[in-house]
């Protein structure tokens, strides 16, 4: 065992400057565990270098790990102005150059907004938008430029660098734990009961003056878990009885990832040689490239499976997947023998990868039930009930905790439909009370068979588990909003203009903008660009470089943009997409079904949000999105809903009287 001498001490406290405490005593117990101090010292040096690059800093600097909410504050704010400062510099640019300098500074934090598609950024490129990929563009600057857009990014950053370093020193594992690190563990904990508080604290009132706090909504939908899981069990359950119907036959794989993905072994907990740094993320990634190819390879062989999956991860928190699927039954081998073959493609020859990377189970049905067979594993990512212990031998609830926290963590979707209709339309028609017009008798049908929890009979009548979303009898129905146009800050002097964002809203500087950007098409333009993003004193050279790219270096010939201040204005509503809060000119709300062409509104009222009590300030999460709301005397507007029976809205109930049962969310609305 090495003792600390005296001579160390200074190079020890300066590599474990700013780690959190887990970390260090993690550290100093495998140090002292070195026979002598230069094997311990040359140890702590490669640990914390690696930390170091998975900060994104040099290997010779390290930085603050452990932070706060207010730095998280501190830094959004800042990564706002200079998002500003960028676009203002710019602005008498095309949009082109914007977006491109924009691009690069947020790639520079290891943060990628939603790509463009290849057809709009060529339409950025020529000047030749249309109004919806205007939209989208204008959507990435104002978001950068948004201090409330940043706090999520730079929080689910450091909360995955936290992870990350975790995983690195060998905290990830059923010995030490399980799933996900414990420190990790806490923070998500905190963060939920601050939602949860936030939630109970907050109302939302409709024109009726009626009144609901946002937790009670929350119980009702699938956020609640118990809604989320007896959903999830009726939906693998119709499917079931959907393929029964058709004959066809269900099988249950694993697929799991290749030894390199993996951080420790499962008996005895040590390091596994073969791992080269990967994350979770990354395993996520392999498993998605994986089965896009072999649903590619089915689809070319006319092999058209249907039903669910459900990710979940190894103690160490790699990911692996299990899947319910129903195939015909003389396609069923050839279904077994495309995964085999995919799924052996990437380090296939190691020891023990037939055995283990892929696994398949026939299922009989004089044996037990698909759904049986899928049951545990919905349960288990879940709330855990109906279950004793996991494989690993953790208490149920426990486990699923942790299951939660490590799927929020890396982003990782837990579960997925594969095939079939959308759920949208099922949710919204279980809103509805009885259709009682002839001409919409067949919607009634469709409605009956969602208010009676069929969901083979539902998926029937829409349309069958084969048919295009674009040719199912009932799609969702979207309304699309304007926004107020924020007062445009047009300065020249890019100094005047960051002072005038600096205690106001950055938003401000650029609506509209009549600028541009560099290539944003060039996959190696966002490579190795890194930096820690939450250390209160960011690298300033980053900051430099950043904002000098921003109007340099422009790759392709700079075209002046055509698009003017009215051109924002006199807009036409375009396709459904998507688009929030941050600025957008046009944002959309759920509002309904469209049934062939008959417009059926489920969602009647507007609701403004705002505190039930007064309170300065509210925890921001980055687990479901919450934001930091307004105090009692500010209100914004939200398309959260829930409808009154007719009889009710003359009259309806006060806050102590409501009774918030499937009876209450229950009116139609019908629109030609």
């Amino acid at each position: 065992m090495t003792r600390v001498e005296l001579d160390n001490a200074h190079f020890i406290v300066r590599r474990l400057y700013g780690l959190p405490q887990i970390h260090k005593n993690a550290l100093m117990h495998r140090y002292e565990r070195f026979s002598n101090h230069i094997e311990a010292n040359l140890y702590l040096l490669r640990t914390t270098t690696a930390i170091s690059k998975v900060l994104g800093h040099s290997s010779n600097r390290m930085s603050c790990v452990s932070v706060d909410d207010r730095d998280f504050k501190a830094m959004s704010k800042h990564h706002a102005r200079q998002c500003a400062k960028i676009a203002s510099r710019v602005n008498s640019q095309s949009l082109f150059k914007t977006y491109s300098a924009i691009l690069r500074y947020v790639t520079c934090y290891q943060i990628k907004p939603h790509p463009l598609t290849d057809t709009a950024l060529n339409n950025l490129e020529h000047d030749c938008l249309t109004n919806e990929e205007y939209s989208k563009v204008m959507g990435v600057i104002k978001r950068a430029c948004d201090e409330s857009w940043w706090k999520p990014k730079l929080r689910r950053l450091h909360n995955r660098q936290i992870e990350t370093i975790s995983r690195l020193l060998n905290q990830v594992s059923r010995h030490r734990g399980i799933y996900a690190s414990n420190i990790t563990v806490e923070n998500y904990k905190s963060q939920w009961q601050s939602n949860r508080e936030l939630l109970e604290n907050t109302l939302a009132t409709n024109e009726l003056d009626f009144s609901v706090s946002l937790a009670e909504l929350s119980d009702l939908n699938v956020s609640n878990p118990k809604i989320r899981k007896a959903e999830l069990m009726v939906r693998i359950r119709g499917f079931e009885d959907y393929s029964t119907k058709m004959g066809y036959a269900a099988v249950f794989l694993t697929m799991t990832t290749p030894s390199k993905y993996h951080r420790c072994f499962a008996k005895s907990g040590a390091e596994n040689p073969k791992w080269q740094g990967e994350t979770p993320l990354d395993g996520q990634d392999y498993l998605n490239r994986t089965f896009q190819r072999i649903r590619a390879s089915l689809n070319r062989d006319k092999i058209t499976p249907f039903g669910f999956r459900v990710a979940e991860p190894h103690h160490d928190g790699t990911p692996h997947w299990h899947l319910l699927l129903f195939v015909q039954t003389e396609q069923q081998e050839a279904l077994v023998k495309t995964f085999q073959e995919y799924c052996l493609q990437e380090d296939g020859d190691e020891q023990g990868a037939k055995e283990r990377r892929f696994k398949v189970e026939y299922i009989d049905p004089k044996k037990g039930s698909a759904t049986g067979y899928i049951a545990k594993y919905v349960a288990k990512g879940i709330d855990g009930e109906g279950i004793e212990h996991d494989l690993y031998g953790t208490e149920s609830v426990t486990a699923a905790t942790r299951i939660r926290v490590w799927a929020s963590c890396w982003g990782i979707r837990q579960f997925q439909q594969i095939g079939g209709v959308g759920v949208t339309p099922w949710r919204e028609l279980r809103r509805l009370s009885k259709i009682t017009d002839e001409s919409l008798e067949w919607v009634e049908d469709i409605r009956q068979a969602a208010d009676d929890s069929d969901w083979g009979r539902y998926t029937e009548l829409m349309g069958g588990v084969f048919c295009k979303r674009e040719d199912q009898l009932i799609r969702p129905l979207y309304e699309h909003k304007k926004q107020k146009r924020s007062h445009q800050i047009s300065d020249d002097n890019c100094r005047n203009a960051y002072e005038k964002t600096k205690d106001a809203d950055v938003q401000s500087v650029l609506n509209p903008l009549d600028v541009t950007v560099t290539n944003a098409g060039n996959a190696t333009f966002h490579q190795g660009l890194n930096t820690n993003v939450i250390s209160g004193n960011p690298e300033k050279s980053q900051d430099a470089n950043a904002e000098i790219n921003a109007g340099t270096d422009i790759d392709r010939s700079e075209v002046l943009s055509k698009h003017s201040r009215n051109s924002a204005q006199d807009y036409i509503e375009p396709s459904i997409y998507k688009a929030n809060r941050y600025g957008d000119e046009l944002i959309v709300q759920l509002k309904g079904i469209v049934a062939l062409g008959v417009e059926i509104i489920t969602r009647v009222h507007e609701w403004t949000i705002t505190l039930a009590k007064h309170q300065t300030q509210l925890t921001w999460s980055s687990v479901n999105n919450c934001t930091t709301l307004v105090t009692k005397s500010e209100s914004i507007p939200n398309s959260i809903t829930i409808n009154l029976r007719p009889e009710d809205k003359d009259n309806p109930p006060r806050m102590n009287e409501i009774d918030l049962s499937k009876h209450y969310m229950r009116q139609t609305a019908i629109r030609c």
